[in-house]
């Protein structure tokens, strides 16, 4: 598994990369995502780690998609993702990881595993285009969908909703490890 985390300064290397791609200043990134210049520069020196929020902001802003960033091993069967074979994206300051189900993202859908640390949260609301749909694998989910109170998930629970509807994630448990199956259409990463 590929694991962004653990080579901060290659994933800042690649963002700066695209950013520069696009003849864009530090500047002028930040005042499209909303994600201060000082910050996006101590990201792109790798001596700073990113929200999954934040780095999708950075996607977005520079027309890319995570398999720029996340690099895969052609699979041995093209249909097929092996458990050694996942890309993995790690938000340490999160305590959240996301495998990626798919051998790219150029697909009509994006299927992730994504963990939780136990209390763990995404650290901002995601919104994006399309539908996402959730099932709790095990753990028990905290679903927040603006315009409506938090819901507790459990293990068999699963929603489905506009992914235009800014939402948020959080384990509820502070012991317990949450595995959820998440599908955005399309993806968004």
């Amino acid at each position: 598994m590929t694991e962004v985390a653990a080579e901060p300064l290659k994933l800042g290397r690649l963002l700066r990369e695209a950013r520069r791609a696009h003849g864009l200043s530090l500047g002028q990134v930040a005042a499209a995502t909303d994600i201060s210049r000082s910050f996006l520069s101590l990201v792109e020196n790798g001596r700073s780690d990113i929200t999954i929020g934040r780095l999708t902001r950075l996607i977005h802003c520079y027309g890319i998609s995570i398999s720029d960033l996340v690099p895969a091993t052609p699979p041995a069967d093209a249909e097929i993702v092996r458990p050694q074979e996942r890309r993995q994206l790690h938000s340490e300051s999160e305590g959240i990881d996301f495998f990626l189900l798919t051998p790219d993202s150029n697909r009509s859908m994006m299927p992730m595993l994504v963990e939780f640390e136990p209390g763990a949260r995404l650290a901002e609301h995601g919104r994006h285009p399309g539908d996402e749909f959730i099932i709790v694998l095990t753990g028990e989910l905290e679903l927040e969908l603006e315009g409506s109170e938090p819901r507790r998930l459990r293990a068999g629970d699963a929603a489905y909703y506009s992914a235009e509807r800014p939402h948020r994630f959080r384990n509820a448990s502070p012991r317990k490890t949450l595995r959820i199956l998440c599908v955005d259409s399309p993806p968004s990463l």
